[in-house]
């Protein structure tokens, strides 16, 4: 590693490890902050060096749960969802083991490690000010991303390879179109991403609609819209429209409105738009190429019906081939793929579990997704102002997210992975303090209990009149 990033982290790591000590908190939102821009790494240079940023972040905030002085008298937050992510992170974890021994525990990280960021807030809630900045930091980083993946369509692919960019890594092209990937490591994550930033920022903008905050980002959907557009992920378009669907059947019945536009707009643009635009649109071989994948899928459930193990496919087993095969890097995950370099890799996250952990694995990450989802959406009812529109907006990107991930391993998609535990937790955070200050009111209004008025009320004595 170079010497001077080895001097760089240890000057930065200071100061910011004097943050976390008073407040953990200031980790996670770090985390949210940075993770998004992950992919400039590509062309800093030996940017690679600093990939394990995020880990090390990870583990220093949860250390400083630890030996923080305001560590005490937290009110934990409340996560019914755990039995489900503890069976399947045990279930996985020993299923690698199983597999490839000491080796698993590479599996075990790729699928399991932000699965950390719960723990984190257990023993560090998100008050409610630290939740109205993540708020802040989804929507200003989905209005960033998506104005930098308009540029990188003025800018064309030839400008992105001279910054250090590669064809075989992040630039796709699909017919004559380049498929932005802003500050991504490919067009997956950063379309993924505003579709997630959308949903969550859409909620909570229309609950309070005359914030400045919220009046920019309203202001700004169109522009992001734009943006996921051009990254030519459907799998994207799908879940935006599940999830802003949501919105308008549980709450926001105006947007009922927007897909009664978009039903009469969209079939109008496809005919004025060029066909090199459509064609990529609609094309079927991808959708023929996933037919196939699913079908051989099924049939080696009758062969291993309890699953392969934790990374017999998706991103783990790539990054074993690749670790086996150090040229492997110069080729596209479909070519190492054809070639038998590397295990099939699924483009259904329900495939990918069904491969490696079996149907019983799948009814768990299953039971996960959709006890998250309920407890988001009886929040949303149960919590009051801001913290309702964003546990509304959580429920309704977990029902997206599950959408998406019939066209696209979501879950293995950095850093939707970790937006995933790190929003379902805040739920968790926001729900357990809103009971505690209920709690809190019904015992101040104890009969016993003096209120600040009672001196006053036991200074006026009425004379009694004697009949």
């Amino acid at each position: 590693m170079n010497p001077v990033i080895i001097a760089f982290g240890a000057v930065a790591a200071a100061p910011v490890a004097r943050a976390l000590y008073r407040r953990p908190q200031r980790g996670l939102l770090l985390l949210a902050l940075f993770a998004p821009l992950h992919g400039l790494l590509a062309i800093i240079p030996s940017g690679q060096s600093l990939a394990g940023w995020k880990e090390g972040l990870i583990l220093l905030t949860l250390l400083s749960t630890f030996v923080s002085p305001n560590r005490h008298r937290v009110v934990h937050p409340s996560m019914p969802w755990w039995p489900a992510a503890l069976a399947w992170v045990v279930l996985g974890s020993a299923s690698a083991l199983i597999l490839s021994g000491i080796g698993g525990v590479g599996s075990i990280k790729i699928t399991y490690f932000y699965a950390l960021i719960p723990v984190i807030l257990w023993r560090a809630p998100f008050t409610r000010s630290d939740r109205d900045h993540l708020v802040t930091i989804l929507m200003g980083m989905g209005i960033l991303t998506s104005v930098i993946g308009l540029l990188q369509q003025l800018v064309g692919p030839e400008y992105l390879v001279e910054l250090g960019y590669s064809y075989t890594e992040q630039i796709r092209i699909t017919g004559s179109l380049l498929r932005s990937f802003s500050t991504f490591t490919g067009p997956f994550a950063f379309a993924l991403f505003v579709s997630l930033s959308l949903i969550v920022g859409i909620s909570v903008s229309l609950a309070d609609p005359k914030r400045l905050r919220n009046i920019i980002f309203l202001a700004s959907t169109p522009i992001m819209i734009a943006g996921m557009g051009v990254s030519i992920v459907r799998a994207s378009y799908i879940a935006f429209a599940v999830g802003l669907f949501c919105l308008a059947i549980y709450r926001y019945r105006s947007l009922l409105v927007v897909f009664a536009g978009v039903a009469v707009a969209v079939p109008v643009a496809l005919l004025l738009a060029p066909s090199s635009i459509v064609a990529p649109l609609f094309s079927s071989y991808s959708l023929s190429e996933r037919g196939n994948g699913w079908s051989s899928t099924i049939s080696s459930l009758y062969v291993h019906p309890l699953g392969q193990g934790l990374g017999a496919t998706g991103s783990a087993a790539a990054k074993a081939a690749e670790t086996a095969h150090p040229m492997l890097d110069t080729l596209t995950i479909k070519a190492a793929t054809t070639l038998g370099l590397i295990p099939y890799q699924p483009d259904n996250y329900y495939m990918k579990v069904a491969v490696e952990l079996g149907p019983i694995g799948v009814w768990i990450f299953l039971l996960l997704l959709v006890s998250a989802t309920v407890t988001a959406l009886r929040s949303s009812r149960v919590l009051r102002g801001q913290d309702s529109a964003f546990a509304l907006g959580v429920s309704a990107s977990v029902i997206a997210a599950a959408c998406a991930s019939v066209f696209a391993t979501y879950f293995e998609i950095f850093p939707l992975d970790l937006y995933f535990w790190l929003l379902i937790g805040t739920v968790g955070c926001a729900l357990s303090q809103h009971h505690s200050d209920e709690h809190t009111m019904s015992v101040r209004r104890s009969p016993s209990e003096q209120w600040p008025c009672a001196p006053a009320e036991a200074a006026y004595k009425p004379t009694l009149v004697k009949s």
